[in-house]
């Protein structure tokens, strides 16, 4: 788990040994982390201590001033901020957490409840959920900024104002239903978790308008005459993205999160397999995938994979094996950027490879057993189902026999 940075350290009397004369003056110090430095500040407070003559007086000022600026502080003020709630914005962008997880004002915005509900949930939820959630959080606050509700109270946050934006994801955005109800049922929540702080609070989340949309873009199998064309401009241009494309065609890898964490340690070059390690496999279970005799041959004589230490990720950065692994989107982005250059529908995305070679496989015979297996499902009726979906009621019959006109 992440450390957290110190952020506040607590005010301390300083009381100069008990001294009281005309050069020695007390004071109440405490510390605030600086967001613009990213250091500890120290800050001296003296005002209604060293007016006092005798000992005890000025003892029992400095414990009421310590008391005060206690209280200040554990309240959340910051002397950075002038009197706002301080808070950690986990909605906040990547670079700007590493950068230092920012203070931010304004206690009550549906960013400060969102970043509380983000944290809450990390706990319980893969990383790839939190992304997700995360994605869609800033979504609806940027949608907010452009109502210029973001910087408001979330009590203005109106059963009106989740239909207006239930309506733009649906006509604007054109999302399918179950992204739409996606989308309502994760602000249901987050306004859910509002309301255990503030009981009187009403989530607004109610007879929202939904959508008969059945789907927004959902990855599509690669067509037969748009491989060739992919092939020669991405092997051409980005050799290690058209090597990553094989691997999520020939062995069915996920692009995110079995390929992108896939080391060369995890390739037997001598039996022909691949093991995607639990940790990384959508299932936590551990499975082996097949490498077919005409990628092996590749990722030996082409990549030369087999040379580098056993510890790098396949799909490193700077387009090699390396310690590092590529970021989240990494290799999704690549491909769309090639996508536009030729295109090409915005249906095709990293994900397309697998359905590609699934359903180019199950046409050339290869057993439903072997590419359940393959595709790690948990029943071959799972499989079946899923080629059904990728390849449809084709028939060769009808393909090669039906009467000419």
């Amino acid at each position: 788990m992440e450390q957290r940075k110190e952020i506040v350290r607590l005010p301390q009397i300083y009381d100069c040994d008990g001294r009281i004369s005309e050069k020695d003056d007390w004071f109440i110090e405490f510390y605030v982390r600086n967001p613009k430095t990213d250091r500890m500040q120290r800050f001296k407070k003296y005002k209604g201590i060293n007016k006092f003559h005798t000992h005890n007086e000025r003892l029992q000022a400095a414990k009421e001033r310590k008391e005060y600026w206690t209280g200040k502080l554990k309240a959340g003020w910051t002397p950075f901020n002038d009197g706002s709630v301080i808070y950690e914005d986990s909605i906040g962008f990547q670079t700007a957490i590493k950068n230092y997880r920012k203070l931010k004002s304004k206690n009550g915005t549906f960013r400060f409840y969102a970043s509380k509900y983000i944290d809450f949930k990390r706990a319980e939820l893969e990383p790839s959920s939190i992304s997700t959630y995360t994605s869609r959080l800033r979504i609806f606050d940027a949608w907010l900024e452009g109502q210029q509700l973001n910087g408001t109270d979330v009590s203005c946050i109106t059963n009106q104002v989740m239909v207006d934006f239930s309506w733009h994801i649906i006509n604007n955005v054109e999302l399918s239903r179950t992204t739409v109800q996606n989308y309502q049922n994760l602000l249901k929540e987050v306004f859910d978790h509002v309301r255990k702080e503030r009981k009187q609070f009403p989530n607004p989340c109610f007879e929202l308008p939904m959508t008969r949309r059945v789907n927004d873009s959902a990855a599509l199998p690669i067509q037969e005459m748009d491989i060739p064309v992919f092939k020669k401009k991405i092997s051409k241009e980005d050799s290690q993205l058209w090597m990553a494309c094989q691997f999520v065609y020939y062995c069915f890898l996920r692009p995110r999160k079995e390929l992108r964490f896939l080391k060369i340690g995890d390739i037997d070059f001598g039996r022909s397999v691949v093991r995607v390690r639990s940790a990384n496999a959508k299932t936590d279970i551990t499975r082996v995938v097949t490498v077919p005799d005409v990628f092996m041959k590749e990722l030996r004589q082409v990549y030369k994979l087999h040379t580098f230490p056993r510890d790098f990720y396949v799909i490193g950065k700077k387009r090699l094996p390396g310690p590092e692994c590529v970021s989240y989107n990494n290799m999704g982005n690549r491909f769309a950027d090639f996508r536009k250059e030729l295109y090409m529908p915005k249906e095709y995305v990293m994900y397309s490879w697998k359905h590609t070679g699934n359903g180019r496989a199950a046409l050339k015979g290869i057993p439903m057993r072997d590419l359940q297996g393959q595709n790690g499902h948990t029943t071959v009726q799972m499989t079946e189902v899923y080629i059904k979906n990728i390849n449809g009621m084709r028939s060769d019959k009808i393909i090669s026999e039906f009467p000419p006109l």
